[in-house]
């Protein structure tokens, strides 16, 4: 009998390994394995659903990661704290336009793996132009002699900029330009400390929902920059991917089935804004909703559209050199 038992246990030793292991951990109560922890950084805003929802939905968990939670009111702060380690992953909400603007100064530190926006002529908005209800503003062209806000951060000035240029007014001599923080962005507008606002999703449907704002341009980063305009993107360190592989593969694999799920019924999905974002539940039925990409998704569309935003950031002098997308854009099937 028991040199039965010995060639079993020889013949198939891997599985009675895993048999006794289980074994142990149900009855004598050893502690299973250790979760990887992953530490990821979002932003309060529409783009950064897909991390509300895995989160809801215990998916890090199940694949084995354990998320340590990095909320950010900054999308400049959020990628320096990429670039300074303190962060690995941005499961959507990064803002690309700095995720590259950072890549570009700091060469081979981040890499694209998602992407999430607004496209023109559709439902799927990402950005607004915004003013108070009552103001006279009617278009682009009246925002000469004015006060604009928008998101902090290279991307959204240098887009400001971009449109206003191409609009006929001079962003250094006709208007005055300012950073305002998410929090703060409604109360300027409303208040009248700025004349006019371009922000992301759902401080627009917030705002106009209240009554408060009304949109003069609705989708301005597709409508004036590029379509898709992807004002969110999903971001990995470098440092992450190749000290960690396999675990940067769960993390694209949960995003994919979590992104496919939102693409497939944003409706189901909304609510969670009033618990991460502070919607108001009145105002969840006007949310825009977006566009999400993962990266077994992105087509040469998509590739394309973000390559225009490279060049826009290039020809600004933002950027000190001008590469492809596509060096900095990586898929499941990259990461061995």
């Amino acid at each position: 009998m028991h040199r039965r038992l010995k060639v079993v246990a020889l013949r198939h030793g891997g599985r009675l390994a895993f048999a006794l292991c289980v074994l142990g951990q149900a009855v004598w109560g050893l502690p299973a394995m250790a979760a990887e922890k992953v530490v990821m950084g979002w932003l309060p805003a529409t783009d950064a659903l897909p991390f509300f929802v895995a989160l809801e939905e215990k998916a890090f968990e199940k694949a084995g990661i354990e998320v340590v939670n990095q909320k950010f009111t900054s999308p400049t702060i959020l990628v320096d704290a990429y670039l300074s380690n303190q962060i690995e992953v941005g499961p959507y909400g990064t803002a690309p336009g700095i995720a590259l603007a950072a890549e570009a100064q700091n060469p081979g530190s981040l890499k694209l793996f998602g992407f999430s926006g607004g496209v023109a002529d559709t439902d799927y908005v990402n950005s607004s132009l915004l003013v108070k209800t009552d103001s006279p503003i009617k278009n682009i062209a009246d925002l000469k002699g004015k006060k604009i806000g928008h998101m902090p951060g290279i991307q959204w000035r240098t887009n400001t900029r971009y449109i206003l240029r191409n609009a006929g007014i001079d962003p250094d001599k006709d208007v005055v330009l300012a950073e305002l923080a998410l929090n703060v962005q409604l109360p300027a507008v409303i208040s009248g400390t700025v004349d006019a606002l371009i922000t992301i999703e759902p401080m627009g449907s917030m705002g106009i929902a209240a009554g408060d704002v009304r949109a003069v341009v609705s989708n301005v980063g597709a409508k004036y920059i590029t379509s898709p305009w992807f004002g969110g993107g999903a971001v990995m360190t470098t440092k992450f991917i190749k000290e960690r592989p396999e675990v940067a593969r769960k993390v694209m694999l949960v995003l994919r089935e979590i992104t496919d799920k939102i693409q497939a019924n944003f409706d189901q999905y909304r609510p969670l804004l009033a618990k991460y974002v502070g919607v108001p539940e009145a105002s969840l039925p006007v949310v825009k909703k977006l566009i999400f990409r993962n990266e077994r998704d992105v087509d040469e569309k998509d590739l394309r559209s973000e390559q225009n935003v490279i060049d826009m950031l290039y020809k600004e002098k933002v950027i000190p050199v001008h590469f492809d997308i596509k060096g900095k854009f990586v898929r499941l099937d990259d990461i061995k």
